[in-house]
């Protein structure tokens, strides 16, 4: 129902009312905002993928959704315990009517970075990181618990 996207403001006669249109630009632009397009020229250009984090008997998983991006375009560092996914995506694209007389050109540039502190028993010298069909995957194994030394003392009787 239209009037839960749109509140009317009733409460003072002076008061104007909501623009329909900008409160409708206002309700898409976020929505596509997290898709890591621009609704409009004023909304910020914002990049975040998508992130999953799993975790398994032996290790944490991180899938990042990055469709459209090449290997080449992303880059994933692990320093002091943080990891960082960081990457630029670049499109453009291009159509052309001769017959109906028009062209349509688009592009668009965009960084996005996002970092994750791994858990004390992260294995930093075991991660992995492959990408297949717009899933960046990275493995990131468990150190093993050091398991506490048992001894028997004897007791000796003096």
């Amino acid at each position: 129902m239209l009037h839960s996207l749109v509140p009317w403001r009733r409460a003072h006669p002076r008061v104007a009312r909501v623009d329909l249109y900008d409160e409708l630009d206002r309700v898409f632009d976020g929505f596509w905002r997290g898709f890591g397009l621009p609704a409009s020229s004023q909304a910020p250009r914002v990049l975040a993928p998508r992130m999953d984090v799993t975790e398994t008997e032996n290790e944490y998983r991180v899938e990042a959704e990055l469709p459209g991006l090449e290997q080449k375009d992303i880059q994933v560092t692990l320093e002091n315990g943080v990891l960082t996914l960081a990457g630029e995506r670049k499109e453009e694209r291009e159509e052309e009517d001769e017959k109906r007389g028009f062209m349509h050109r688009e592009s668009f540039r965009g960084r996005f970075e996002r970092s994750l502190a791994l858990p004390e028993n992260a294995d930093e010298k075991g991660v992995t990181a492959t990408y297949k069909n717009g899933v960046l995957t990275l493995a990131i194994p468990k150190r093993p618990v050091a398991k506490p030394e048992v001894r028997t003392i004897e007791v000796k009787t003096s």
